[in-house]
């Protein structure tokens, strides 16, 4: 396995951790900064460039809804499809949830 294949793989992860803690308060919002706690809690410190990344992913597939301020990332809340993917109902090779 090469570098970039590895690191897709954690990026993969990683997209399914944020949408498990998302799950956690459903239908509720989490704020990004309280996310990206929870995340370096977990073991995966990311900046904030990392995660508004992943968090970009994963509102392109419309698995999660996100609320900006300017141009930041505020609120980030999970959607229909983004419970559908945490279930099992529908999968995407770029999102691993264990």
């Amino acid at each position: 396995m090469n570098k970039e294949q590895i690191e897709a793989i954690e990026n993969a992860r990683r997209r399914g951790l944020i949408l498990q803690n998302l799950k956690q308060k459903y239908p509720d919002g989490v704020d990004f900064v309280v996310l990206q706690k929870a995340l370096e809690i977990q073991g995966h410190s990311l900046s904030k460039r990392e995660l508004a990344s992943l968090i970009e992913y994963l509102k392109d597939g419309e698995y999660v809804k996100v609320t900006y301020f300017k141009n930041y990332i505020l609120v980030i809340t999970l959607s229909k499809k983004g419970i559908d993917i945490l279930e099992h109902s529908i999968s995407d090779v770029g999102i691993i949830t264990e």
